[in-house]
């Protein structure tokens, strides 16, 4: 296994050699959707010129699938096969297809490449025969979220990259409002990249004024309202994001985050008080009292239904279901703050 991180910085170089089978899973969106950039280019040089991506759900064809690529391969460029697996899941027929994908004779030269996205997997899914078949065949690659007390670092770091050099009170303040959400931060400090020059210094005052003045229409605000059940607000702030030219997944990111946080604290409730649940989770002191306004309006089988409607919503922005994106997350906004 390795960290997302990590690859970015092995597929930069002339030296990594592509594998045959790639999983990547996580929680942080933004690590994940730059891997999947970097391999997509890589194998473009590599002269990969057909990509096919599939959803993988209970009723995935996974026979018509061995069929489509053992005949693929005689007749077609060489490909690049993506498989979007949310529940990380495969089921019997998923897990012997990538054990077969696994023990095939390496391609001389490589002419498919299958690359798997799931979430977050947990320690028996990790420990799971298609993973462990991955894992001795390819390559493993973990998506893990920033601590809180490393992102003003990260963003810091961030800053670097876009010629900008970034004052620590200034990347905690940004750290502070995006919550954790990195393809928020990186989002401001691309914007700031546009604003300012190559070489200027970002102080607390740049931040207070790209980021602090427009609260009301950020994420984090909207975190905010929806764990507080104001739902009224919580539209009004959503439809601002919405003409301010932000993107459906970032939206979506950020409320399935709260979700999997209320899930997980309705479960640990029932082991600990919620005091120490949320010491366990880590999760800002100036979140607490949000999140414990939201668990007393729900149980954890509410929550976990939420995270149907949120995949939903995700197929709708990847135009694999029929409706409105930002419809959905509108709908799904007023379930979380009702």
């Amino acid at each position: 296994m390795i960290l997302a991180p990590v690859l970015l910085k092995q597929l930069a170089t002339e030296r990594f050699t592509m594998p045959s089978i790639v999983l990547v899973y996580g929680e942080e969106p933004l690590y994940i959707r730059r891997v999947t950039d970097q391999l997509r280019q890589m194998l473009r040089k590599m002269g990969f010129e057909q990509g096919d991506r599939y959803e993988v759900d209970t009723s995935f064809d996974w026979q018509g699938l061995a069929i489509e690529t053992q005949t693929g391969s005689l007749f077609s460029q060489q490909r690049m096969i993506e498989l979007s697996m949310p529940s990380g899941n495969p089921g019997k027929e998923g897990t012997a297809f990538i054990q077969g994908w696994c023990n095939q004779t390496p391609m001389a030269p490589l002419d498919m490449v299958l690359v798997i996205y799931c979430e977050r997997l947990d320690s028996r899914q990790t420990k799971s025969k298609w993973v462990q078949a991955i894992e001795s065949a390819g390559l493993v690659v973990q998506s893990k979220p920033i601590e809180p007390r490393e992102l003003p670092k990260w963003c810091q770091h961030q800053a670097q990259n876009l010629a900008l050099e970034l004052d620590y009170e200034a990347a905690a303040l940004l750290a502070e409002r995006v919550e954790g959400n990195l393809l928020a931060a990186d989002q401001e400090l691309e914007k700031l990249a546009l604003l300012k020059p190559a070489g200027s210094r970002i102080r607390l005052r740049d931040i207070e004024q790209s980021v602090v003045d427009q609260a009301h229409y950020q994420l984090f605000a909207l975190s905010s309202l929806i764990l507080l059940g104001k739902t009224k607000e919580a539209r009004h702030v959503l439809l601002r994001l919405k003409q301010e030219g932000s993107e459906a997944p970032i939206v979506l990111w950020l409320l399935t985050k709260e979700i999997r946080q209320l899930v997980e604290l309705a479960q640990k409730q029932q082991q600990m008080p919620l005091v120490q649940a949320m010491k366990n989770l880590r999760i800002w002191s100036s979140k607490q009292q949000e999140y414990s306004q939201a668990l007393a309006r729900h149980d954890g089988h509410y929550w976990q239904n939420r995270l149907l409607d949120a995949y939903q919503v995700d197929r709708q922005i990847k135009g694999l279901q029929s409706g409105d994106a930002w419809f959905g997350l509108s709908n799904l906004v007023i379930r979380i703050a009702d």
